[in-house]
């Protein structure tokens, strides 16, 4: 009886060593918020899901609200709120939108007092790690390179160049994200996706600026920070897209995911 009693303690010891000591040695802890998904946090820490599933033991993509993952403690700044700070104020230090700020805390608002501890995401990517494809643009052709242009030019001339290159990054950001088409014509064509194409300003000649903006985005900038969708709230139309969560606006659009 002695000798079982002390293998099951030798057992429990041994189960409990490997836990601890498979969990990443430097970690940050994030609380899963309603409407997440390992895509979006993925995103907004710059952490692959793959990674954030093996760090975590987890099987499968559920998660749930309330839920605590650890995501590598290289991802995040930790900052100590001071007297006169804003969101805005501690984004600009760090080059981190107020928006991914807020969502890295669970904050509903943009109220913050002194002495209180943010989790600030850095090393930020402006494209998202989807759990399956790698940057797929190194060998762009020029014809996808004329599609993503004509489709800025159809659905955003007239917009800052800022939101142009947002538009072209959007179309890009799809790509990557396993539940669209995995290129950039596919995408683009997809039944319903883009009302350029449906009402046939997608055929239009794009200018110079189109072009350049859709460069820009191959390039990697992504002024929509990760979004899958951007319409304009004075005409959009559809109940739905009203369902994504807003990140950020540019010009008459508003970029969500």
């Amino acid at each position: 009886m002695q000798t079982l009693r002390s293998i099951s303690i030798l057992i429990l010891v041994l189960f409990f060593t490997t836990v601890v000591f498979s969990l990443p040695s430097e970690a940050a802890i994030y609380t899963v918020q309603r409407g997440d998904s390992l895509y979006i946090i993925g995103n907004l820490f710059s952490v692959p899901v793959s990674q954030i599933q093996k760090d975590n033991r987890l099987n499968s993509t559920t998660i749930y609200p309330g839920q605590r993952l650890w995501l590598p403690d290289d991802r995040v700044i930790y900052y100590t709120v001071k007297a006169g700070d804003s969101l805005y104020l501690i984004g600009k230090k760090y080059n981190v939108s107020p928006y991914k700020i807020r969502k890295a805390n669970g904050l509903s608002g943009t109220t913050i007092f002194p002495g209180q501890q943010l989790m600030i995401p850095t090393k930020t990517r402006e494209y998202a790690s989807a759990p399956s494809r790698s940057w797929p643009y190194r060998n762009i052709s020029r014809k996808d390179l004329d599609l993503l242009a004509q489709l800025v030019y159809g659905e955003a001339r007239g917009e800052p160049y800022k939101g142009q290159v947002a538009v072209a990054a959007v179309v890009l950001n799809r790509v990557k994200h396993p539940e669209f088409p995995n290129t950039i014509a596919g995408v683009i064509y997809q039944p319903d996706a883009f009302t350029a194409v449906k009402d046939g300003q997608f055929y239009l000649t794009p200018n110079e600026t189109a072009k350049k903006a859709a460069q820009d985005a191959l390039k990697g900038w992504d002024p929509s920070g990760g979004a899958l969708y951007y319409w304009n709230p004075a005409t959009a139309t559809s109940r739905w897209i009203w369902t994504r969560t807003i990140i950020t606006r540019i010009g008459q659009h508003v970029f969500g995911i």
